[in-house]
């Protein structure tokens, strides 16, 4: 088996003032994940999280709002032999009105009864589950 190739992203632990968390599915995926995509060349992570929301869910948002979390690093759902290295930030989103774009098949907000009725991607699961679930009385 040949070396795994390494994808680098900017994602987002998205919740809403209800405290739910957005995830999203692309379109041929069974996959829920954090909204987000690649980082390209030139590319901070928070430029690169910045144009992925843009043109994931028409959604702006100014630097200043999004929160680092950290970074974490594992399986790809979607890419065979393929690892995802993620910078993952914080975003609290009031009142939003999203619709899917681009790539986007589907958007589903999780609440903390619904969450375990999905498909997660192992970067939702293993990093920003248990985040959001340890905030929950604080609602990050």
């Amino acid at each position: 088996m040949s070396k795994p190739q390494t994808l680098y992203l900017a994602s987002a632990l998205i919740t809403n003032e209800a405290g739910s968390l957005l995830t999203v599915r692309k379109k041929g995926s069974i996959y829920y994940m954090m909204a987000g995509g690649k980082i390209e060349p030139g590319e901070t992570p928070i430029e690169a999280l910045q144009r992925e929301l843009k043109e994931e869910l028409d959604l702006a948002i100014e630097s200043h709002l999004i929160h680092h979390l950290g970074t974490h690093q594992t399986q790809a759902v979607n890419e065979a032999n393929t690892i995802v290295h993620a910078t993952i930030y914080h975003l609290k989103l009031v009142n939003p009105i999203l619709v899917p774009h681009a790539e986007l098949e589907e958007i589903r907000w999780l609440t903390y009864d619904t969450y375990q009725q999905v498909p997660l991607a192992h970067l939702l699961e293993e990093f920003s589950i248990p985040i959001w679930l340890q905030n929950k009385k604080s609602q990050l």
